[in-house]
C-alpha cells in the first residue's frame, strides 16, 4: 500500500515526464533515506492504479451481493484487457527492479500515463494534466 506522499510523489513524476520538466524529475528521483526508490513507487502506483480501474470498469463496488461480486470478478478475470494490464503491472515492476537511471524513470512513467489514458478517457494526449490533476485530488482524498 501506498502512502499518501508515496502517490503525491508518482504523480509529480508523471507530470514531470509528460511536460518534460527534467530537473523536477531528477529531484523527485532523489530519495531521502528510508524512501523508496522512485521507480519502486511508479511500478506500486501502477498496480494499484490498474486494479482499481479495472474493478469499476467491470461494475465492481461496495454494495454487490456476493453473487454480484463473484460474477464480476469472473468477468474481469478472464477479460483479455485485464490479463495484458497485469501484464504491463509485472513489467513495471520487473523494470523497476533495474538500475534506475532518468531515462528508465521517464519511460515508465509514460507507459503508465499511456496505460492510464487507455483505461479513463478517450486516449486524448491532451487529457493527461487534467487525469492527474484529479488523481492528484483522489490521492488527497484518500489520506492514506
Amino acid at each position: 500500500m501506498l502512502t499518501t506522499d508515496e502517490m503525491l510523489r508518482v504523480l509529480a513524476a508523471l507530470e514531470a515526464a509528460w511536460t518534460g520538466d527534467t530537473p523536477a524529475l531528477e529531484s523527485l528521483a532523489a530519495a531521502s533515506p528510508g524512501e523508496k526508490p522512485l521507480q519502486a513507487a511508479i511500478a506500486d502506483y501502477a498496480d494499484m492504479a490498474l486494479q482499481t480501474l479495472l474493478a469499476a470498469a467491470h461494475g465492481i463496488h461496495n454494495g454487490l451481493s456476493a453473487d454480484q461480486l463473484d460474477d464480476a470478478v469472473t468477468r474481469m478475470r478472464t477479460d483479455t484487457g485485464t490479463r495484458m494490464a497485469k501484464l504491463l503491472a509485472q513489467t513495471l515492476r520487473l523494470w523497476a527492479k533495474r538500475p534506475a537511471d532518468l531515462q528508465t524513470i521517464d519511460d515508465m512513467a509514460h507507459v503508465l500515463i499511456s496505460a492510464l489514458l487507455v483505461l479513463t478517457v478517450d486516449d486524448d494526449q491532451e487529457n493527461v494534466l487534467p487525469l492527474l490533476a484529479q488523481l492528484r485530488a483522489g490521492a488527497l482524498a484518500s489520506g492514506t
